[in-house]
């Protein structure tokens, strides 16, 4: 693992160090890049409460918005394709979109920096297409992808095609 390279999701740092591709230590090092943004999110978030409990009451309406359309389990179920994507940056934040005992609207950003929203979503049986806004900061826009995601023989969703718009 290269520490110029973008720190890989948390999922795949476990998949990484129980095939042997990466050491103990390793994993430790890339795991606690991830903490040290998670740890800055709630200094921030003590930071400035009021707007902390604004941008976590949009986050569960936003859920609950999807949830109530399609039901969680279908949420949670596309959130756990897109932890597997390569180079889609909010995958870094969905690692554990499976455990139901973590609240849904954990994994949406609809405010602030870094954005990781649904815009719209087209869920069938076999196929499910989700246009997602995600990223940005205060210089460069967020970004809009469109993923087609299928379900494979043992009815688990992947990604088929990912597009940017």
């Amino acid at each position: 693992m290269n520490l110029l390279d973008p720190v890989p999701t948390p999922q795949q740092l476990f998949r990484w160090l129980d095939s042997g591709r990466i050491t103990r230590e390793e994993f430790r090092e890339a795991m606690a890049v991830h903490t040290r943004e998670l740890i800055q999110e709630m200094e921030q978030a003590h930071t400035n409460p009021l707007v902390a409990k604004f941008n976590e009451l949009l986050n569960r309406r936003e859920a609950w918005k999807w949830a109530r359309k399609h039901g969680e389990v279908v949420i949670r179920e596309i959130l756990c394709a897109l932890m597997d994507e390569e180079r889609f940056t909010p995958a870094r934040w969905l690692w554990n979109a499976a455990h139901p005992h973590i609240p849904l609207h954990c994994f949406f950003r609809t405010r602030g920096t870094p954005l990781m929203r649904f815009i719209e979503l087209n869920v069938q049986p076999q196929m499910v297409t989700v246009l997602i806004e995600h990223g940005g900061s205060e210089t460069l826009p967020a970004t809009r992808e469109q993923f087609i995601l299928r379900r494979n023989r043992r009815t688990q969703l992947f990604v088929e095609r990912r597009d940017l718009l």
